[in-house]
């Protein structure tokens, strides 16, 4: 029998995905305005708006580091969590 047949699992498995992704499409929006707004900052250094808005985007991705930490692992949480171990 395979880890995913066992229906109440695979339920886990969705509900997780579901929670997950409304966090995962944040993440990937902050990382993108932060870069943005870094490219931004190094055409004009001496912008001081453009400087707080860096700081903004950069508290706002360790915040949201701290309530998801498992946002940031290279290794996806589905993977450590619901596939069969090696060996």
């Amino acid at each position: 029998m395979w880890f995913y047949d066992e229906e109440r699992i695979w339920g886990e498995v969705q509900a997780f995905r579901r929670e997950a992704h409304s966090l995962e499409n944040k993440h990937l929006q902050l990382r993108v305005a932060l870069r943005d707004a870094e490219a931004a900052l190094r055409s004009e250094p001496e912008n001081e708006e453009l400087k707080l808005r860096v700081e903004q985007l950069k508290k706002r991705l360790e915040e949201l580091d701290r309530q998801a930490p498992w946002i940031s692992y290279l290794v996806p949480l589905e993977v450590l969590l619901w596939t069969d171990p090696h060996g």
